[in-house]
């Protein structure tokens, strides 16, 4: 993610003076947060393109 991007997200979504300035500090959260999002991805939602696919998801969550 680009710094420019992260410095208009933070003025954006704290609508306050010298949000953009601490965007460089939200790089790091942005990368774990991502990094988890894509490893969830990959482990607890695997491609299945079975009518039952979802429930079975679901049924396997609950589980846990």
């Amino acid at each position: 993610m680009s710094e420019d991007l992260l410095r208009q997200v933070a003025a954006e979504l704290n609508k306050a003076p010298g949000a953009a300035e601490r965007a460089p500090c939200m790089t790091g959260l942005v990368a774990e947060n991502n990094t988890r999002v894509a490893t969830a991805a990959v482990q607890d939602m695997v491609f299945d393109s079975t009518p039952y696919a979802y429930q079975a998801w679901l049924a396997d969550m609950d589980k846990r």
